[in-house]
């Protein structure tokens, strides 16, 4: 390898170590080097499992985080100017532009507010039920979602963001316990679980730990939501089997 090129992979490198959150676009405009060479030296083995002193992570690490970061990012900007579209039968088949006026994100705040304050009130309470109490203007995903919506924080305060976060996390745990140790592949082939939905809660849900929805989206580089979408969707076909079978153990 010439010099020259070394001189380039190298000030890629320092400038990505100076700049972790910095985008392939950023790295290119400070270097004077094209994106295509900036993103192939970065993701080199040799550089790949450099520590970057500010973050701690490797230089592999960090951007799969930048990718994690710039998914929610999307779905952000995505949320606030399309609308879901759904087939005849109510299922997801994509987004259009929302030319309606309204603004999406003051309405998604309201519905924060309503969830939050009626789960707060009823802790014990199931999606189903949410659901149910809301005369079903809500699906289960989106109430989910709503629950573990960052801006809950934001609106309520970290006390109460962070119990209903872990009252979440102790009715979910509630309902793994009580399959016992019939929790497993087994199990989940028999509820008809996914590949993917099996993958997130084994991830997620061991006989003594539960991992964060943000360490398993990261492992996996995908959005957080994504995973508690996954997740949600997993429970809601455990609770069938288990209203079906009854005492599970």
């Amino acid at each position: 390898m010439d010099k020259v090129a070394e001189e380039k992979k190298r000030r890629v490198i320092d400038f990505f170590i100076a700049n972790p959150t910095a985008t392939i676009i950023d790295i290119s405009n400070g270097t004077g080097i094209s994106k295509s060479s900036c993103q192939r030296y970065l993701n080199m083995p040799e550089y790949m499992n450099i520590i970057i002193p500010s973050t701690g992570h490797t230089i592999s690490e960090q951007l799969m985080a930048n990718k994690v970061a710039g998914n929610q990012k999307g779905g952000r900007t995505t949320f606030l100017t399309h609308t879901v579209k759904k087939d005849s039968e109510g299922k997801f088949v994509g987004t259009e532009r929302d030319e309606s006026g309204i603004d999406k994100e003051d309405k998604k705040r309201e519905d924060i507010i309503r969830i939050v304050r009626y789960f707060s009130q009823n802790p014990y309470v199931t999606l189903d039920g949410i659901t149910e109490y809301f005369d079903k203007i809500y699906t289960r995903d989106y109430i989910y979602a709503c629950l573990n919506d960052p801006r809950v924080e934001e609106l309520f305060g970290k006390l109460i963001a962070s119990a209903v976060k872990q009252q979440l996390v102790d009715n979910r745990y509630g309902l793994r316990r009580k399959f016992g140790d019939l929790w497993g592949q087994e199990l989940f082939e028999q509820v008809g679980l996914s590949d993917r939905e099996i993958q997130i809660l084994n991830m997620r849900f061991s006989e003594d730990t539960i991992h964060s929805a943000e360490e398993v989206a990261y492992n996996l580089g995908i959005s957080r939501q994504m995973v508690l979408k996954i997740e949600d969707r997993a429970f809601e076909k455990l609770e069938e089997y288990q209203k079906q079978k009854g005492d599970v153990k």
